[in-house]
């Protein structure tokens, strides 16, 4: 009897063995299953977010491929030397006034704030209340100023057509432009910059209509902005964004212009499937 009842137990400890083994094994397995999951998510995430940060800087890609930069590099150059960023840092100063961090930023605060788009309106709102004779007599009463001329015209052609839109297309994209350069030459982090850039490219898609429409708008406001320099290459512009539009290796065709970019709002912050698998580990 005492031996039937040792069995017994040998039995029922071997069965609790055995499902305590398999309830482990299945547990490790759920485990890794759960972290191959968050593992793919977060690769999948992570592609969504770069494929939203390239969109962006494809808003900018007018000027870039006028001078002939990369479109997917943040800094233009994968490995910039001292001369490219000296270089940078004397456009910097040369065009834009730009010594410093702080020049940096107030000038990107009047681009996000006002830009050439709050003269353009000024322009726009007094000649669409004049009469034909008298936008003739402002015409040559401004005759020997050919950039205010140029200003006037531009206005008087596009404002009605461009209604909200602006020339909010040139404005950020040349904020975008100076977020590249002010991390380029050290002004601002990496993190700094992507962060504003999204926040405008997400602007810049639910104000355009597409990348052909963003295009367009930065050459008008590239005419508006300056007869003289219209004038001397204002072509080479125009032919930048053709090229855009045609080549196959372009962001513009590369990304399609409806991308989502729900995911870039968190870009610079903590990953939140980075959070979820350190749950998963403790």
């Amino acid at each position: 009897m005492k031996d039937k009842s040792k069995l017994y137990l040998t039995v029922i400890l071997l069965a609790v063995l055995v499902t305590t083994s398999l309830a482990e094994e299945q547990a490790y397995e759920d485990g890794q299953k759960a972290k191959r999951e968050i593992q793919r998510a977060k690769t999948q995430r992570q592609k969504r977010i770069e494929e939203a940060k390239m969109w962006a800087l494809g808003c900018s890609a007018v000027l870039a491929e006028r001078n002939h930069k990369r479109h997917d590099l943040l800094g233009y150059y994968l490995l910039p030397g001292k001369r490219e960023i000296e270089k940078s840092k004397q456009l910097l100063d040369e065009w834009w006034g730009i010594n410093s961090r702080a020049d940096l930023f107030d000038s990107l605060l009047r681009l996000r704030i006002g830009g050439h788009r709050e003269k353009f309106n000024r322009w726009g709102e007094y000649i669409e209340n004049l009469s034909e004779q008298e936008y003739q007599e402002l015409l040559e009463k401004n005759k020997g100023d050919e950039e205010k001329l140029q200003e006037i015209k531009i206005a008087k052609k596009y404002y009605k057509e461009l209604g909200e839109k602006s020339i909010l297309g040139w404005d950020y994209s040349r904020y975008i432009c100076l977020c590249r350069w002010g991390y380029l030459v050290g002004y601002i982090t990496e993190e700094e910059a992507w962060k504003m850039i999204m926040e405008v490219a997400g602007i810049l898609q639910k104000t355009f209509d597409s990348w052909e429409d963003l295009g367009q708008n930065y050459i008008i406001g590239r005419q508006f902005w300056s007869y003289k320099y219209t004038k001397e290459g204002g072509y080479l512009y125009e032919d930048a964004y053709q090229r855009l539009l045609d080549m196959p290796s372009s962001p513009w065709n590369k990304y399609p212009w409806d991308m989502d970019l729900t995911d870039t709002a968190t870009v610079g912050e903590p990953d939140e499937t980075d959070v979820v698998e350190q749950n998963s580990n403790n």
